[in-house]
């Protein structure tokens, strides 16, 4: 729009009239044309004119750092989604270790080899195991709540 404000604009025109008066035909025809050259703008629009390719490319680059910025976003949110599965998958073993655990103290509590602390300990640990994967299953739903809305996706 700069460019086209320093341009010069020429206009053309034509009219064409025809009366009857008093049986007295007259026509009449004129044709017009201006030139209007924008001579005492041109130091200033030239200015302007750079301002506005300034602006443009800076919007380009903004632009540009933008979707670099959502694309890490997005990268770092799926990172975060697998990172949460694999906690998912040890908390999941963590459970399946903590419960033979607590089998072989029963076990052996039952048998007399080992006193009630070492049962309940075991029972703890057990708890704590469970406790950790809920946890984990929570971090993980929050995980991919983040990724569906780093991608635009409905929730």
């Amino acid at each position: 729009m700069e460019i086209v404000k320093n341009l010069p604009t020429v206009a053309v025109g034509a009219g064409y009239n025809y009366h009857t008066l008093l049986d007295n035909d007259h026509s009449f025809a004129m044709i017009f044309a201006t030139v209007s050259v924008p001579i005492s703008d041109w130091w200033g629009g030239s200015y302007a004119i750079r301002r506005k390719k300034i602006a443009y490319q800076q919007a380009q680059e903004q632009l540009t750092d933008n979707a670099q910025l959502l694309t890490i976003r997005m990268q770092n949110a799926w990172n975060s989604v697998v990172e949460a599965q694999r906690q998912l998958a040890i908390a999941r073993r963590s459970i399946e270790q903590a419960e033979e655990n607590l089998r072989l103290h029963r076990d052996y509590y039952r048998a007399g080899t080992c006193k009630m602390s070492d049962l309940l300990e075991a029972q703890l640990l057990y708890q704590q195991s469970c406790d950790k994967y809920t946890d984990a299953f929570a971090d993980l739903q929050n995980k991919i709540t983040e990724y569906r809305q780093a991608t635009g996706q409905h929730i």
